[in-house]
């Protein structure tokens, strides 16, 4: 296995012509970050003034914190680009028989699937640290401020949290590629994955039991539960940056993170638990399952 994930980072890596998808998502995600920073810059130069006299400025710069900065600036275009990668790497394996050559028993089989999702997280690991490095300069460059420093453990939990969530939605993009094998559709779900839209259908159809879908008002504490406990969710709630993994006081004692409610509401019908130890579950959780899933795929399909 660890033979094959080294073979996976080598092909995604190489440099001879950028050829490898990590330089080309790279890349991509450094002109995103410059006309980002462009843009700063223009609006607030005299030339906007003159062109727009009066108008505030459209591009917020002053952040609540350095966390809930590098959420704001990767926590959509991240997921989306390892998603993307992970789908393209796999789809291409089965197409060009790569995978079929370094296959020749059960076992073999169970070792490269189970490769893949190793090699998903460290992908994630990778692009996670990609983005911190890349917006870290641009926050230099562009004169972005912050609020406050996250704490060191505010900054390892955050980390953390993102970068577990961002595997489990790679992992889960991997479970459509391996089963329908059809690209159109494996991007199009990780695209609906990584950006919350499932999570958003499932919190419409959670709204509706109160009014034109009142026959499923027994089943909406179950679906508010499925959208509070989805990666897309967890890397929404991580956009308040660190925070939740800061220490808060309780009684007299102190607890770990934010409240439930700081998140989640009064009203909400959700089964859940201090945000920040969610945050981390979630992502286990779903890594877990999405794991089994492609297991028990490479056990049934054909290669």
């Amino acid at each position: 296995m660890l033979n094959l994930i080294k073979s996976d980072l080598y092909r995604i890596t190489r440099v001879r012509g950028l050829r490898g998808s990590f330089w080309q998502y790279g890349l991509s995600l450094l002109v995103v970050y410059a006309m980002t920073v462009a843009m700063t810059i223009f609006v607030r130069s005299s030339l906007f003034e003159s062109l727009a006299p009066g108008t505030a400025n459209p591009v917020n710069s002053d952040f609540p914190s350095y966390t809930a900065y590098l959420a704001s600036m990767g926590g959509g275009i991240v997921p989306l680009c390892v998603c993307f990668m992970v789908v393209e790497h796999a789809l291409q394996e089965l197409k060009n028989n790569y995978a079929r050559s370094v296959l020749s028993a059960r076992g073999g089989r169970l070792s490269y699937f189970g490769g893949k999702v190793v090699f998903a997280g460290v992908l994630s690991a990778i692009m996670v640290l990609l983005e911190i490095v890349l917006v870290t300069a641009v926050a230099w460059i562009g004169g972005y401020t912050f609020a406050t420093f996250d704490s060191p453990v505010e900054l390892l939990g955050w980390f953390v949290g993102f970068w577990i969530n961002i595997w489990a939605l790679a992992v889960i993009s991997l479970v459509v590629a391996y089963a329908t094998r059809v690209s159109p559709m494996s991007y199009i779900c990780s695209f609906c994955f990584s950006l919350g839209v499932v999570a958003s259908l499932v919190s419409g159809l959670a709204y509706s039991t109160g009014g034109i879908l009142r026959v499923l008002q027994p089943i909406r504490p179950a679906l508010e539960t499925l959208v509070a406990w989805m990666p897309s969710t967890s890397l929404g709630n991580l956009a308040d940056g660190g925070q939740m993994f800061g220490m808060r006081a309780a009684d007299g004692g102190q607890m770990f993170g934010m409240r439930a409610a700081d998140i989640w509401g009064p009203s909400s019908l959700a089964f859940t638990i201090d945000p920040g130890i969610q945050a981390l579950l979630t992502g286990v959780i779903w890594i877990a399952i999405a794991s089994a899933a492609v297991l028990a795929i490479a056990r049934k399909r054909d290669i």
